[in-house]
């Protein structure tokens, strides 16, 4: 009877020689580079026109455009690895011939678990050596044994984030009974986690916490003027401001998106606002370790969900 070594080791084969794993490594790599050429030299003009110094430090430079980059290339991997995991097998009839073969349905499916989570690792490793070795070159700055090790703990976190993405797309798999059903829904969530939800919590924060007290007079002539408020009325300003980013957040965090954000901004210190360094390793997982095993979570429920949905399905 085949082992669960056997089916992964043939899906694990299917996958890193597809011609869609490839070309998306291939094309994401190219972005990575394309992205970090823009803005280095973006930041090289300002820095020029305004007379100031280029920031220093390796992740002084590339944090922002790592972790920008595989926010969006984590979860497209993790999409296309899942959305046809279980239904393209059943639309190409091939569930039904291994399913005839003597082997169990839990071993199958736990195959292509082992398999897509060793080609996510593969796929996010290369994808973040190549942007990590681009940024080398192209910045001239050679990262120290703590920025490698940002760097190695960044590439562990992507790998989970990308594994949360594939948990939700097998599962879609798993429900759905045609691929582009699957496709179609998981980008949908994709693009509504991405973009959709930080506008809506945006909004939300803005129409329940609006900010008062500042108050801008146009006088005749085209003149403006902005009223600096009272002591008392910027104390207010600053509760509003916490008030809307604390729903903000709230509203936010219901997306894999978020959670991995927060967990970069502590591994690498990059902050909204630029580099926060203030941290240690140690202090930085300790502050995200709420995020992290939100991930976790995710990756796990809709695994442990998808698994279970296919040995009811089959066991019909």
């Amino acid at each position: 009877m085949p082992s669960v070594y056997t089916v992964a080791s043939r899906e694990f084969s299917d996958i890193i020689h597809s011609k869609r794993f490839i070309i998306l490594v291939a094309v994401f790599s190219i972005v990575f580079m394309v992205g970090m050429a823009s803005i280095y030299l973006t930041v090289l003009s300002m820095a020029q026109g305004l007379g100031i110094a280029m920031p220093t430090g390796f992740l002084g430079r590339a944090a922002s455009i790592i972790a920008s980059s595989m926010s969006y290339f984590a979860p497209i991997v993790g999409i296309a690895l899942g959305c046809d995991a279980i239904s393209g097998e059943r639309e190409k009839g091939t569930l039904k011939t291994i399913l005839a073969q003597p082997i169990y349905r839990d071993t199958f499916i736990t195959g292509k678990f082992i398999a897509a989570i060793l080609a996510v690792s593969i796929a996010v490793s290369i994808a973040s050596l190549v942007n990590v070795g681009g940024s080398i070159v192209i910045l001239g700055v050679t990262p120290t044994s703590e920025d490698i090790a940002r760097l190695a703990l960044f590439i562990v976190f992507s790998i989970l984030y990308a594994i949360s993405y594939y948990g939700i797309a097998i599962l879609l798999s798993t429900i759905a009974r045609r691929t582009t059903q699957s496709v179609i829904v998981s980008v949908t969530l994709w693009a509504i986690f991405t973009f959709a939800i930080p506008i809506i919590a945006s909004l939300v924060a803005y129409m329940y916490r609006p900010i008062t007290g500042i108050e801008i007079i146009q006088r005749p002539g085209g003149n403006v003027t902005i009223r600096r408020p009272s002591p008392e009325e910027m104390q207010r300003i600053i509760e509003q401001t916490r008030a809307r980013a604390t729903i903000t957040e709230a509203i936010n965090s219901i997306t894999p998106n978020y959670h991995f954000t927060k967990i970069i901004q502590y591994i690498l210190g990059f902050m909204q606002g630029g580099l926060n360094q203030s941290l240690s390793i140690y202090q930085g997982l300790v502050s995200a370790w709420p995020n992290i095993l939100v991930l976790v979570l995710v990756a796990c429920i809709t695994l442990i969900a998808s698994y279970m949905v296919f040995i009811r399905q089959e066991a019909r």
